[in-house]
């Protein structure tokens, strides 16, 4: 059943992995983790929908959308914290030995990255600013992304920036493995930001916690997702 025009993702985590090891050798396919800004930005940007469209796993990453959804009967056993899905993948990661590309991220993200996991072979490349207005930039990234038939691809340069760049290279080709739309999860996982406690996350409020360690990059995002979403719940309830 599709909530929010979204078929979600039904499995549990540790099903979802063992599907994407299994695919990590395949052609590219990616998947996106969707949140209270995603429901927002899928409103209104067709591009980002069909990003959504294309994407071969469809993820409930928000703990506090996760009631919503199970109120409306999407059927999702639980909620996959893109972070989490990215450490435990990761860890796989290092104890096969893949390559891994990196698209975003600054070169302190990966260079700790590559200390702490030496099995893994890293290959990034970070584009500028505006990438995706730039035909040919956008060019540049998926012509990086073909050459290093890596395993597993992190895209880290935001939504709906990097879904939007997922489905252009999965409708592109020539790409293998397995793409992870997860934003900030690297700057989680080497430490330059520091997630919320398990206990936070636990009680569905490492919104609140990310809030208060980045005012001001997601004080005014919060605020409108959170008037913005309100009526778009409930016109989901009323067409059910």
């Amino acid at each position: 059943m599709k909530v929010f025009g979204i078929e979600f993702y039904r499995g549990r985590q540790r099903e979802l992995i063992d599907e994407l090891i299994k695919l990590s050798d395949a052609p590219f396919k990616y998947l996106v983790t969707a949140n209270v800004n995603h429901i927002v930005l899928l409103e209104h940007d067709e591009q980002f929908r069909e990003a959504y469209r294309y994407a071969g796993h469809r993820l409930c990453d928000s703990r506090v959308l996760f009631p919503v959804l199970q109120r409306l009967d999407a059927g999702i056993a639980e909620p996959i914290p893109g972070s989490t899905l990215t450490r435990a993948m990761m860890n796989i990661a290092q104890l096969r030995q893949w390559p891994v590309t990196v698209l975003g991220c600054e070169r302190d993200v990966v260079a700790t990255l590559k200390r702490n996991y030496p099995s893994v072979t890293f290959h990034h490349y970070n584009p500028p600013m505006g990438f995706i207005n730039d035909p040919e930039e956008v060019e540049r990234c998926i012509a990086f992304m073909q050459r290093q038939r890596s395993r597993m691809t992190f895209f880290s340069v935001g939504s709906p920036r990097q879904e939007i760049l997922a489905c252009a290279l999965f409708k592109r080709g020539g790409a293998t493995g397995i793409g992870l739309c997860t934003g900030a999860s690297l700057d989680f996982l080497s430490g330059k930001v520091k997630r919320a406690p398990i206990w936070v996350q636990r009680l569905s409020l490492e919104w609140l916690h990310r809030l208060c360690t980045e005012p001001r990059r997601l004080g005014r995002r919060y605020a409108v997702d959170a008037y913005r979403i309100l009526p778009i719940i409930a016109r989901q309830f009323r067409n059910r």
